[in-house]
C-alpha cells in the first residue's frame, strides 16, 4: 500500500471509530436513501463528510488533518509533506527557489 493510501485509510478508520453512528446509518439506509449509490459509496461519502467536518473544526483542510492523524498514529509523513511542499512551490512557480 502506498503511503498516501495508508494515510487515507488510517484517517477513515479513526473517523469511523469516532463516529459509530455512520455504521448504523449504513445498516438502516433504504434503497431510495442511497439515491443510486452503492452501500460502499454511501459509507465512503459519509466518512468523508465526517472527516471534512472534523478537519474544519481544527481549521485545516482534510488532507492536512489526515496527515495530523497519521502522525499521531506514529506514521512518518515527512516525505509526503516534503513532496506536497515541492508540488505547491512548483504550482506557484517558485520551485527554482527551493
Amino acid at each position: 500500500m502506498k503511503i498516501r493510501d495508508q494515510i487515507h485509510q488510517n484517517a477513515l478508520a479513526i473517523i469511523l471509530e469516532a463516529n459509530p453512528q455512520i455504521i448504523r446509518e449504513c445498516e438502516e439506509i433504504t434503497e431510495d436513501g442511497l439515491c443510486g449509490m452503492s452501500l460502499t459509496e454511501f459509507r465512503y461519502l459519509r466518512l468523508m463528510q465526517a472527516l471534512e467536518k472534523q478537519a474544519r473544526s481544527h481549521r485545516v483542510d482534510a488532507w492536512t488533518y489526515q496527515l495530523m492523524l497519521a502522525e499521531s498514529e506514529g506514521i512518518d509523513v515527512s516525505a509526503v509533506r516534503e513532496e506536497d511542499r515541492r508540488a505547491t512551490a512548483a504550482a506557484l512557480g517558485v520551485s527554482d527557489l527551493l
